[in-house]
């Protein structure tokens, strides 16, 4: 068969990524015949089939997109997520072969000093962590690059899903594991207060559960670090109300976020033990105002309600924990997990993380698709507006093992 000029093209850009080496190029061409291959994308599907490139990687390149693959001694292989600031990338060191976590500003944010400055602190509030149930920050540093300076944040990399795609997925958790999700969370929370940190985003989406069901909290973006200058010269300049998110912030943080202590993220915890047993947030409403304002003022649909077996004893602590005054909640994350100790149940949890990866890969994209709009005025990150928990996007489905509703608890910790 002739060369294609489809196909030639798209090792031109693959040469020009450096995702692979020139040997590498033309060992694969030799021996998967890529040059035969009738459109880039069959030669790109061949490549991806044998684990040269993954899915991420070629579509970039399938688009033209060649640059941006490398990251000082960090090559790019996936998206791990997006957020209000940046996007998260899982990047492989290319000497060690090691796997981080690499978080990085959206191009749009990175010439504004304030979220610059958040993302800053960000990292500051993350090396000064060190806790099992707490995803490690290594390090934060910058590179120069052909579009100026890219700042970026290192942190352990964890074979993980989120607690609201495990919801997506499978549904309400049984009230065993829930309770030992919500428990090891807890107990990564009084770590933070301990040091002097207020997480203040607290929700499904930012705690990780691993294959064995231990849980891990993530994105400290929105931290408060106590007694530091900068943090309340960002008070002053994005303002210090309804900072976090929508459906899970305590009622004290949404009318002052600067002032605040470790009980409201106890409350937005009780709001994710909630979402975690109903499968539903505490206030199922379209406006992020009358939602800010449910916090302060309704109580939620009863748990017992629900077409779900949870004990009344494990009621009364979740409401105890969306208690609307601070001073009825429980006064530490510590005696939260005293509380749930006799409930939690830990069990594995059998997911497909390649299809996770897909489905965020979607989200990314939805994310690119939205930021191409033109935007209405004032449209800001997260920061100052108490943002909505969950994107519109569309995405594909992944499958995780149902059965962890329904197994008997058999392991405690």
């Amino acid at each position: 068969m002739a060369t294609t000029a489809v196909a030639t093209d798209f090792l031109e850009i693959l040469q020009r990524s450096k995702l692979l080496t020139p040997a590498q190029i033309k060992l694969a061409n030799s021996e998967l015949k890529l040059n035969d291959q009738p459109t880039s994308l069959d030669a790109a599907k061949q490549l991806v089939k044998h684990g040269l490139l993954t899915r991420f990687q070629a579509k970039r390149l399938l688009e033209g997109r060649y640059r941006g693959f490398f990251i000082d001694d960090y090559k790019i292989m996936d998206i791990l997520g997006c957020g209000g600031m940046g996007w998260v990338y899982l990047g492989r060191h290319v000497k060690t072969g090691r796997c981080v976590a690499l978080k990085m500003l959206t191009k749009k944010n990175e010439g504004d000093a304030g979220l610059l400055a958040r993302f800053q602190l960000e990292a500051k509030a993350g090396l000064m962590l060190n806790h099992p149930n707490i995803i490690a920050t290594l390090k934060m540093d910058f590179t120069s690059g052909v579009y100026g300076d890219v700042h970026y944040v290192i942190m352990d990399f964890a074979k993980a899903i989120g607690l609201d795609e495990l919801v997506q997925l499978a549904g309400p958790v049984n009230y065993a594991h829930a309770s030992h999700i919500i428990r090891q969370t807890a107990a990564g929370l009084q770590h933070a207060h301990d040091v002097g940190l207020v997480h203040r985003d607290i929700k499904p989406a930012n705690i990780l559960i691993g294959h064995e069901g231990n849980a891990q909290i993530v994105d400290f973006g929105l931290s408060l670090i106590a007694n530091d200058a900068e943090e309340f010269s960002l008070a002053m300049i994005f303002g210090h109300d309804c900072l976090g998110t929508a459906d899970y912030i305590a009622p004290e943080q949404s009318l002052d976020s600067y002032n605040v202590d470790g009980r409201a993220d106890i409350y937005s915890l009780g709001c994710t033990f909630y979402f975690a047993l109903t499968g539903q947030v505490p206030f199922p409403i379209k406006s992020r105002a009358a939602k800010v304002k449910s916090h302060r003022t309704v109580n939620p649909r009863p748990i017992s309600t629900f077409p779900i077996d949870v004990p009344g004893d494990l009621i009364d602590i979740i409401e105890k924990m969306m208690s609307k005054g601070e001073e009825d909640r429980y006064e530490t994350a510590a005696e939260v997990g005293q509380a749930l100790a006799s409930f939690a149940r830990r069990r594995p949890i059998n997911f497909d993380y390649d299809a996770i990866l897909a489905m965020r890969a979607a989200e990314y994209q939805h994310r690119i698709n939205m930021n191409k709009r033109p935007q209405p005025p004032n449209s800001g990150a997260r920061l100052t507006n108490c943002s909505p928990a969950q994107s519109d996007a569309a995405t594909p489905t992944a499958h995780v093992d149902t059965d962890i509703r329904q197994r008997d608890d058999t392991q405690h910790r």
